[in-house]
C-alpha cells in the first residue's frame, strides 16, 4: 500500500458489533484506477471489534442470509432457513439461486441442516422454524 499515485476517501459506517453502534470514520486507500487497496486508518470505535468490523466490511463484507425454501408435506408451503453464520456478500446472489431450487421434506426442526456447507463457505444453512 502507498504510492504516490494513490488517493484516500473518508467513509464513514455504523459498527454493527455490537449495540453501541458506533459511528466509524474509516480512511480507504484507493489506487489510481479507483479500486479499494485497503484501510489506512479507523476511528470511532469504542472497542477493538470496530476496528476489525470496518476492514471486513471494505474488504469483504458478511452478512447472515435468510429466505425461505419450499417444503413438502406440511400445512405450511416455505420453510424460513437462514446461514448460520455470515457468508460474503459477493455470493449471496448465487446462493440465492441454489436455495430457489431446494425443497425440504417435513418433519423438519428448527436448527436441522438444509445445505451442509453452502459455495464451500464453510457454513451451513438451517432450518429457522419447526414444521411438522
Amino acid at each position: 500500500m502507498g504510492t504516490d499515485t494513490n488517493t484516500i476517501e473518508i467513509r464513514q459506517i455504523h459498527c454493527t458489533t455490537c449495540p453501541s453502534e458506533c459511528l466509524l470514520t474509516v480512511e480507504v486507500e484507493l489506487d489510481s484506477m479507483g479500486v479499494e487497496v485497503g484501510v489506512r486508518e479507523v476511528s470511532g470505535n469504542r472497542c477493538p471489534r470496530g476496528a476489525a468490523f470496518a476492514h471486513q466490511e471494505i474488504t469483504r463484507p458478511m452478512r447472515v442470509l435468510t429466505t425461505t425454501v419450499i417444503l413438502h408435506d406440511a400445512d405450511e408451503r416455505l420453510l424460513p432457513v437462514r446461514t448460520a453464520e455470515a457468508i460474503p456478500l459477493d455470493l449471496h446472489a448465487q446462493a440465492m439461486e441454489l436455495l430457489q431450487h431446494t425443497t425440504v421434506q417435513a418433519p423438519v426442526s428448527m436448527g436441522d441442516v438444509v445445505i451442509s456447507n453452502i459455495l464451500d463457505t464453510g457454513t451451513d444453512v438451517v432450518a429457522s422454524l419447526s414444521v411438522r
